[in-house]
């Protein structure tokens, strides 16, 4: 039967949007990942690190530590280290809860790695997964791997339960904004309404959430940092009868076997259309 959810966890998915699951891989190997992006964060020069829209402050000097905080956000490392790759994304533990939400063939949609330094690590703004892609593929496999502890000190993920029931809400961008987010009116009524729950995983573990589900992480102003690792999962089926473009989607299993390729092969889309994103948004973030 593959991997099952257990009665808590169903539940859980069920009436909040999301659940958590421990040991999905060892402490051991969550170490190992971790070293892996340290050790690139660390290097001189990093040229090899496609990262994104990144906030943190620009290094100031050549120091380790300096080095250490110059990122928020890895984006695509994971598919280009093999370590990540078969241990995590494209690892049989992860795999075998993804195949049960989306079945036999899965593809890889999206990968990162999400840094918090140290007393500088910035906030990600609430957000619903969905808000953000506007693509229509709204049923995806969305999973969060810490790879150091992540506690309500050093900024882990907050979740509002039941928010995954809602309309996907227009995001907007604000003065400040990283990115997409939700609006800061409806953020207030709903928390008032439904609370906030922290999510705390210590390393090897995962939170998979509905892609509706609104979340959100705040700075680190811990003397502790995290990492993490995620990725979006999705199904030839989802994204050839949505309208996404082609995001250069990568096998990870096909007919119920992992695939063992690396670097993994590239799914070729059926269908050619293009599609247009609405453009954000922009506001003025409300005082107080």
């Amino acid at each position: 039967m593959g991997w099952q959810p257990t009665a808590e966890q169903k539940r859980n998915y069920e009436e909040r949007g999301y659940f958590t699951a421990s040991n999905v891989v060892s402490p051991q190997t969550a170490a190992e990942m971790l070293g892996v992006i340290k050790n690139a964060i660390l290097m001189p020069e990093a040229d090899d690190i496609m990262t994104d829209a990144d906030p943190m402050d620009p290094m100031n000097d050549d120091t380790p530590q300096a080095r250490a905080a110059r990122y928020r956000k890895l984006n695509k490392f994971n598919q280009r280290n093999p370590l990540i790759w078969h241990n995590a994304h494209c690892g049989q533990p992860v795999l075998d809860i993804a195949r049960y939400f989306l079945g036999d063939d899965i593809l890889l949609k999206y990968d990162s790695c999400f840094l918090k330094p140290a007393r500088s690590g910035s906030a990600t703004p609430w957000h619903q997964d969905n808000g953000l892609w506007r693509d229509g593929d709204i049923e995806p496999f969305n999973f969060w791997m810490a790879l150091d502890p992540a506690t309500i000190k050093n900024g882990c993920l907050q979740m509002i339960p039941g928010s995954y029931k809602t309309e996907i809400v227009p995001h907007v961008l604000y003065e400040d904004s990283i990115h997409g987010e939700l609006p800061q009116e409806r953020i207030d009524e709903m928390i008032d309404t439904y609370g906030v729950e922290h999510i705390e995983l210590e390393p090897g573990d995962v939170v998979v959430w509905h892609s509706s589900a609104w979340h959100y992480s705040p700075p680190n102003t811990s003397a502790k940092g995290r990492i993490a690792i995620a990725g979006v999962m999705s199904s030839p089926d989802i994204v050839e009868n949505g309208r996404s473009g082609d995001v250069g989607y990568k096998w990870l299993m096909k007919g119920g076997v992992v695939m063992p390729d690396f670097p993994a092969k590239e799914y070729a889309m059926q269908r050619k259309e293009r599609w247009t994103a609405v453009p954000w948004k922009k506001l003025s973030r409300r005082a107080g």
